[in-house]
């Protein structure tokens, strides 16, 4: 990239990309090929890509020569004059809230009390608002534009998904598929490109919100960078109910298109096949159905401390939450060999000594739970009765140690392992164990390093590898997996299935909830009351969350709505 020099750089300027981002960066250069002020990093990302190689770069000094108040494409210079006289704005009126020349303020200001020289006042704090405001809402849009991008390639997906399970169907009846295929193919196509017609309508509606909105911010920009502070004054009074305008309109379309419903019906076809082949196809179903949501919203209700006791002699540590169906709440306490029970205020109910050092516990039914140990190679199932009694009912003895526990459906469960060649496996209810017909890891994972959870329906498992803060995605009816690393992913452990099949993980070293979806992408992180949480629960009707901390004399176990 060619680079000119010039010495003296005379006005602040902030990068303009970071802006976007809403964050606040110092410009080191201007590039004039991308007609923006820029920081370091930003500017070094012309060495990284060809086509930017031979952008020109200059100093601010220069950058200002190309870019100021009166030439800036995204200023209009006429903001600053009065639109009936055509007089340089002077005077602003706080009883009338308007910007005013010397003309108006004779003529139709002259009985007003409070008017003031607009070379007194100062706007910066004004518009670095507009703005903020403004990028919140290019953000918001954004994720509905990448929901849209999403359900646009789901569409796609589950269309090919379709033609799939078709073509299983026609192994069965050739001849009589054939024509049923053709039949169903057409109706998915026609269906598949009017919705892909409507979601590129919609993404369009976006994009022309966010560069009117990147625009407007490009204008407040260039004012708190090269504007006086009383024109940066009259740009935000001016501006301002534009800007709350097109805050209202991203607001408005956030709220028309961020959730995604897509539902396609084949019933008409499906009746015509099912009438030739009912005995062999009875049970076949033809529909695509699912919604694509924003992120979760979570809503706190209570929380309490966990402390040493004369029943605890140690301070507690639960090391597995779970939800009955009724929500009540079932923790193990490892470090004072319990099992407790409490209700939805998070109020003891009763507690149960174990004669082991209990890892995890999953809710089997609405009177029966199963725990994990540390020590024992066993699984061990307790009766819950309605009065809050817990009882073991039987033992099933173990070839490896578990840790984490969850259902995966009526008959099994699936466990996290603990120094196994494999990081998860299959045991049934019977005790029976066996293993994933999907390639994994063959990393083994010491005590305390590896959580899983699985989602019903989707045929998924998600694992957590605490040590280097990754989350795995795998399908075991496709073989695939998907890898999830992020920033906001630190020491990720205890993991849980949510609304629409979101996953949340606690992420101990960002004291935080992250929300991913079942593909791999993060949607959002949530903060939550404590520090390191660790172990977490979701009810079974995904309203509540449930979770517990790690931090030592700071041990909580909160409760939380989902929304």
């Amino acid at each position: 990239m060619a680079e000119a020099q010039v010495d003296e750089v005379t006005v602040d300027q902030y990068c303009q990309p970071c802006s976007e981002k809403n964050k606040n960066s110092v410009a080191d250069k201007f590039c004039v090929t991308c007609k923006e002020f820029q920081c370091e990093d930003c500017i070094n990302g012309h060495d990284d890509y060809a086509y930017m190689k031979n952008h020109t770069i200059v100093s601010i000094a220069e950058g200002q020569t190309h870019v100021s108040s009166t030439e800036c494409d995204d200023v209009d210079v006429n903001r600053y004059r009065c639109a009936k006289h055509n007089k340089r704005l002077k005077f602003y009126c706080q009883q009338d809230d308007a910007c005013v020349c010397s003309t108006c303020a004779i003529t139709s200001h002259r009985n007003c009390t409070h008017i003031a020289d607009i070379q007194n006042m100062d706007g910066r704090g004004g518009c670095d608002k507009l703005k903020n405001e403004l990028v919140a809402a290019i953000n918001s849009t954004n994720q509905v534009t990448e929901l849209l991008d999403e359900a646009d390639s789901r569409l796609s997906d589950d269309i090919r998904a379709l033609s799939d399970k078709l073509k299983d169907m026609k192994a069965r009846v050739i001849q009589i598929f054939d024509d049923f295929t053709d039949e169903i193919l057409t109706h998915a196509s026609v269906y598949s490109k009017s919705t892909k017609d409507d979601l590129a309508k919609k993404k369009v509606k976006c994009e022309t919100q966010i560069q009117s909105m990147k625009k407007t911010v490009r204008t407040l920009d260039s004012i708190m960078s090269t504007g006086t502070p009383a024109e940066q004054f009259i740009t935000e009074r001016r501006m301002l109910d534009d800007v709350h305008n097109a805050v209202k309109d991203a607001t408005s379309i956030h709220e028309e298109l961020s959730r995604i419903d897509i539902h396609c019906l084949f019933d008409d076809q499906v009746k015509k096949f099912k009438s030739k082949l009912e005995s062999e196809f009875n049970s076949e179903s033809f529909n695509i159905s699912y919604y694509l949501s924003n992120p979760s919203k979570l809503e706190f209700v209570r929380s309490i401390e966990l402390k040493a006791t004369s029943d605890n002699l140690e301070e507690p540590m639960y090391t597995g939450l779970s939800f009955l169906p009724d929500n009540r709440l079932v923790a193990v306490d490892n470090q004072n060999s319990k099992c407790l029970i409490y209700d939805v205020n998070l109020n003891v109910k009763n507690s149960y000594k174990l004669p082991y050092y209990p890892r995890c516990v999953a809710a089997v039914s609405n009177d029966e739970i199963v725990v994990t140990s540390s020590g024992n190679y066993t699984l061990d199932f307790l009766n819950v009765s309605k009065t809050n009694k817990l009882t073991v009912k039987r033992t099933c003895e173990m070839n490896a140690k578990y840790y984490s526990i969850s259902m995966m459906n009526n008959e099994n469960f699936v466990v996290s392992t603990v120094d196994h060649i494999k990081p998860f496996r299959i045991v049934s209810m019977s005790g029976d164990e066996t293993e994933f017909n999907i390639k994994t890891s063959s990393k083994k994972y010491p005590l305390g390093t590896n959580y899983c959870t699985f989602i019903c329906g989707r045929e998924i498992i998600v694992q957590t590898d605490t040590g280097e803060d990754k989350i795995y995605i795998y399908n075991i009816e496709s073989g695939e997996n998907v890898m999830v690393k992020d920033e906001l992913v630190k020491s990720p452990c205890g993991v849980a299935v949510g609304l629409y099949d979101h996953v949340f993980v606690c992420s101990m070293r960002t004291n935080c909830i992250v929300e991913i979806t079942p593909g791999g992408r993060v949607l959002s992180s949530h903060q939550v009351d404590m520090t390191y949480p660790r172990y977490i629960a979701i009810s079974k009707d995904k309203k509540l969350l449930a979770v517990f901390n790690a931090a030592t004399g700071a041990r909580k176990l909160s409760l939380y709505k989902i929304a």
